[in-house]
């Protein structure tokens, strides 16, 4: 009986350790674009909803706003081929991370290389993307 209450503590221990590690890392706001792009890229709308603000979503649940976005990459033909983060700064609760994308559409089957600003807010303690400004080259 010992040794399997032992087991199981060390077990738990182990468990709560682990999670809190992995819990405990929140995403800086290069990681956050980051990791919204790589979503949009690889087709995970919803995991691409985590990382927007309510503002951004607007009346949208973020399922609702993953159906939408996910329509608009099928009608659209979009792909996105590459991503670069630039630069980031942090002010506070708000960020800007600076970011260069490479992206086809049904307009642009060829691809075009887009300078992207996100603005980032903090909301619930979380890095979130509250806006974003693309500045297209002239074509």
């Amino acid at each position: 009986m010992v040794r399997k209450t032992s087991a199981w503590l060390i077990f738990a221990a182990m468990f709560m350790l682990a999670g809190n590690i992995s819990w405990g890392e929140e995403l800086s706001p290069e990681a956050t674009v980051s990791t919204y792009y790589n979503a949009l890229k690889n087709g995970k709308f919803e995991q691409a909803a985590e990382y927007i603000s309510k503002n951004m979503r607007g009346d949208k649940t973020k399922e609702q706003w993953a159906n939408e976005w996910r329509e608009t990459f099928k009608t659209g033909n979009v792909g996105i081929s590459e991503i670069s983060v630039l630069a980031g700064e942090i002010e506070g609760d708000q960020a800007t991370v600076r970011i260069k994308t490479i992206s086809q559409d049904r307009f642009n089957p060829q691809g075009i290389e887009e300078n992207e600003t996100d603005y980032l807010i903090k909301e619930d303690g979380v890095w979130k993307i509250d806006q974003t400004e693309v500045d297209l080259p002239s074509l």
